[in-house]
């Protein structure tokens, strides 16, 4: 994925076979990056069957020039990279990575803050008035800029809906949700549920033989 951003090109994609050499220093990747966000930094593996789940990797090019690249890794549940995953502006980029949000300053791609929300998986991110929303798989949660969260909500089933309704649709001023069940919520842009929904499955005709 490509995005121009002011007078940057930046180029974020999922690198499913890097490995950090900080785990492994006769690891050869294809490509190295200068800044490497994992956790696990400080107190690196010894498993030999260890490896991240989610790989995403971060370019700057300014020019045509590459200025500045970082590596974020997770080994929680996996996600990819996709349109929802990400949002920029005002000189940061916020980023979904398994469970946590990263915030990453442009073009530098220091890291500002980083932080788990979702206990399972972070999906997307949205702008809401000043603040995000951030569907995880558990719950629903409203967060600053800054990580810090306004308020959550959870429903009867996880966040996934296999019947293809959206999980979450922002309309006029309400958020609107469908579980796993097809459960309906309507929520206020406060964290306030303003209509409940249940989904009712007509009871099966019973055979009279």
């Amino acid at each position: 994925m490509k995005i121009d951003y002011k007078n940057f090109e930046i180029e974020v994609y999922d690198d499913p076979t890097y490995i950090a050499h900080i785990y492994d220093i006769y690891t050869s990747n294809k490509r190295e990056y200068e800044k490497i966000y994992s956790e696990f930094e400080a107190e690196p593996s010894k498993d030999p069957d260890f490896f991240y789940t989610s790989n995403y990797a971060i370019i700057i090019n300014e020019s045509g020039k590459e200025i500045s690249s970082a590596i974020i890794c997770e080994i929680d549940r996996q996600t990819t990279i996709n349109k929802n995953s990400l949002i920029i502006e005002k000189d940061k980029i916020w980023i979904c990575a398994c469970n946590k949000i990263y915030c990453l300053t442009i073009p530098s791609l220091e890291l500002h803050w980083q932080k788990e929300i979702d206990a399972f998986t972070n999906f997307s991110i949205y702008k809401l008035e000043g603040d995000f929303i951030i569907p995880g798989k558990l719950e629903i949660f409203r967060i600053t800029k800054e990580g810090e969260i306004i308020w959550h909500f959870g429903g009867r089933d996880i966040w996934v809906n296999i019947e293809g309704k959206n999980e979450l649709t922002i309309e006029n001023n309400t958020i609107r949700l469908f579980d796993f069940q097809s459960n309906e919520y309507v929520l206020d842009f406060d964290g306030n549920q303003i209509e409940d929904n249940p989904r009712i499955v007509p009871e099966q005709i019973k055979k009279k033989w």
